[in-house]
C-alpha cells in the first residue's frame, strides 16, 4: 500500500521504516496516554514545528491504531485543544496501512505547526523539542524561551534603581530634533512602554534604560560591543597574538551604534586600486550598508538576557565577523530569514527606527545579500550556536593585497613601478605591509630560496627603493625598510 502524506512529502513507507527521529519528526505508540502527548505536542509547538506519527514503535514497527479503538483516537486528536495552553494548531491526518501483522490498519499524523506564542500544559509546565527529544523547561530556560516568544519580552524587565537624572539628554534632543516631538522625556518613556508610573514615580524599564541612559552597562553590563582588528586570517594568542585593534563600545545603544561606524569606518577606508589600462580606481573594501546593517541588526535583536555576552565585531584580513547574543528570534530561521519580520525587542526596534537607524527584522538583511553582489563579492554567510547568531561579510583577499600595492605605486609612480619585476614589487609590496623585511619572512612570502630573496632585497637597495638597517651582513637583525624615496 502507497504511504503518502499531503502534508508532508518526506513522510512514505520508506522514510517511515527507515528515518531516525529528529527535531521535526517523532514515533509514538497508540497507546500514548493523552496527557504525554500533549507534552510532545507542546515541544514541538514551542520549537520548530514537526510531526508525531501515532501507531509506530520506536522500532519503526507499523503497529497502527485500531487496536485502542476510536474512542481513544478522538481523545488523541483533541489532546491539542483540551490539554494545551493556549490550543496547538495542528493538521491532523489519517493514513490507511498494512500493519505488521498483515491486517488493514491506519496511522494517525499529528502535523505540529511552529507557534510564536508559549504553549504550556493544563498545569502550567513548558516543554521544548530538541534534536530527538522532549525535554522540559523551567528556571531560566524556561524564561528564556518566555521572552523569546514575545509572552515577556526582556526589554521589559523594570529597573528601578536607575533616576531619571542617569539619562543623557543630548540623546533625547536628537530624537527630538529628527521627529518633531515637543513632550517631555518622562512622557515619551510612559507613552512608548519605555518606563511605568508606579507608586508615585517613574520606573524605568531594560528598555528605556538602553535606549536613554548614559551608562546603561551598570544595569546591564553585557549591553556592550566589543571590536576586534585582527592581522591575519586567524586568531592568535599569547606571544603570538595578533590582535592590532581593540575597542569596547558603551553607552546608549544609539551613541554605541554611531561610535561603532566611526571604528569600522577607520578600518575599512576607501583604497586605491590599479584598474584597466593602468588607472588608479577609488574602490570601497565592504559595501557601507551591509556592514552598518549587520551592527544595527545585532543591536536591536540581539538578546540581551544572556549574561556575560556582548556583541563581537571581529575584523581578519578576509572578513568581518559580526556575533550576536542569542538565536535568531521568534519564527525566523537561517532559511527564511530573507522573508519573515520578527522583532525579539520591538521597542527597542521602534526607537532605532525613529532614529532613523533601523526597520523591522529581517528587511535590511536581503539588501545586504544585493549591495554584497552589487560589490562582487560573495553572499553573507549566516551561523547560529545555541547562544549567538552571527553573519559574516566576505572579502577578496586580493582586494586588502592591491591595496597595499596600490599605494606603493602611488608613491613611486606608475611608469616606475610598472619597470620593475612582479618579484620587486612584492618586496616593496611586503616592505609596506610588514615594515621590516628580513630575507627568510621574505622568503616564505615568494616562496623562494633565501639566497633569491636576498638578491631581489639588494637590487632595490642599489636602485634606492629600500635601506638596509644592520651593521655587517651576518647580523641576525639585518633587515630592510622601505626609503623615503618610497614613504
Amino acid at each position: 500500500m502507497d504511504i503518502k502524506s499531503k502534508f508532508d512529502t518526506r513522510i512514505t513507507e520508506e522514510f517511515l521504516r527507515t528515518a531516525e527521529e529528529d527535531q521535526r519528526f517523532d514515533r509514538k505508540r497508540a497507546k500514548i496516554s493523552v496527557n504525554d502527548l500533549a507534552t510532545h505536542i507542546i515541544g514541538f509547538a514551542n520549537a520548530d514545528g514537526g510531526v508525531l506519527v501515532i501507531g509506530q514503535t520506536n522500532d519503526k514497527l507499523l503497529q497502527g491504531i485500531e487496536h485502542v479503538g476510536q474512542d481513544k483516537i478522538n481523545t488523541l486528536i483533541k489532546a491539542s485543544i483540551s490539554l494545551c495552553v493556549p490550543p496547538v494548531l495542528v493538521k491532523t491526518e489519517e493514513i490507511p496501512i498494512i500493519n505488521d501483522k498483515g491486517n488493514p490498519d491506519r496511522l494517525l499524523l499529528l502535523h505540529v505547526e511552529q507557534s510564536e506564542r508559549l504553549h504550556t500544559t493544563t498545569d502550567d509546565q513548558v516543554y521544548y523539542r530538541k534534536g530527538d527529544s522532549t525535554i522540559h523547561l523551567v528556571g531560566e530556560a524556561r524564561r528564556a524561551l518566555e521572552y523569546d516568544k514575545g509572552n515577556r519580552h526582556y526589554e521589559l524587565e523594570e529597573i528601578p534603581e536607575c533616576d531619571l537624572d542617569e539619562l543623557d539628554d543630548s540623546v533625547f534632543q536628537r530624537y527630538k530634533e529628527l521627529t518633531g516631538y515637543s513632550g517631555t522625556l518622562s512622557d515619551l518613556l510612559t507613552n512608548r512602554g519605555l518606563a511605568i508610573k508606579k507608586d508615585g514615580r517613574i520606573v524605568m524599564r531594560l528598555s528605556g534604560v538602553l535606549l536613554f541612559a548614559k551608562n546603561p552597562t551598570i544595569y546591564l553590563p553585557q549591553a556592550c560591543i566589543r571590536f576586534i582588528r585582527y592581522e591575519g586570517m586567524k586568531a592568535k594568542t599569547g606571544t603570538r597574538s595578533n590582535v592590532v585593534k581593540e575597542y569596547t563600545i558603551e553607552g546608549p545603544l544609539v551613541k554605541q551604534i554611531e561610535r561603532t561606524k566611526e571604528i569600522v569606518q577607520s578600518q575599512l577606508r576607501d583604497f586605491t586600486a590599479l584598474g584597466q589600462l593602468t588607472i588608479f580606481d577609488t574602490v570601497p573594501e565592504y559595501p557601507e550598508f551591509a556592514w552598518l546593517e549587520a551592527v544595527v541588526n545585532a543591536v536591536t535583536h540581539r538578546a540581551y538576557n544572556l549574561g556575560g555576552i556582548e556583541i563581537m565585531i571581529r575584523m581578519y584580513d578576509d572578513r568581518l565577523e559580526f556575533e550576536s547574543p542569542g538565536r535568531l528570534p521568534g519564527m525566523i530561521r537561517l532559511h527564511n530569514i530573507k522573508d519573515l519580520r520578527y522583532s525579539r525587542n520591538p521597542r527597542i526596534a521602534v526607537m532605532l527606527s525613529e532614529f532613523k537607524y533601523v526597520r523591522r527584522w529581517g528587511e535590511g538583511i536581503d539588501r545586504i545579500y544585493d549591495e554584497m553582489q552589487l560589490f562582487h563579492l560573495e553572499p553573507p554567510e549566516l551561523a547560529e550556536t545555541d547562544q549567538t547568531f552571527t553573519l559574516t561579510l566576505k572579502n577578496n583577499i586580493e582586494v586588502r593585497r592591491l591595496r597595499r600595492e596600490s599605494s606603493v605605486a602611488l608613491s613611486i609612480g606608475q611608469e616606475q613601478w610598472f619597470g620593475f619585476s612582479p618579484e620587486q614589487r612584492q618586496a616593496l609590496e611586503f616592505a609596506s605591509m610588514r615594515k621590516k623585511v628580513f630575507t627568510k619572512d621574505f622568503a616564505d612570502f615568494i616562496g623562494r630560496s633565501r639566497v633569491t630573496a636576498k638578491l631581489i632585497l639588494e637590487t632595490l637597495v642599489e636602485e634606492g627603493y629600500l635601506e638596509r638597517i644592520g651593521s655587517k651582513p651576518t647580523d641576525p637583525r639585518l633587515h630592510y625598510i622601505l626609503s623615503s624615496k618610497v614613504t
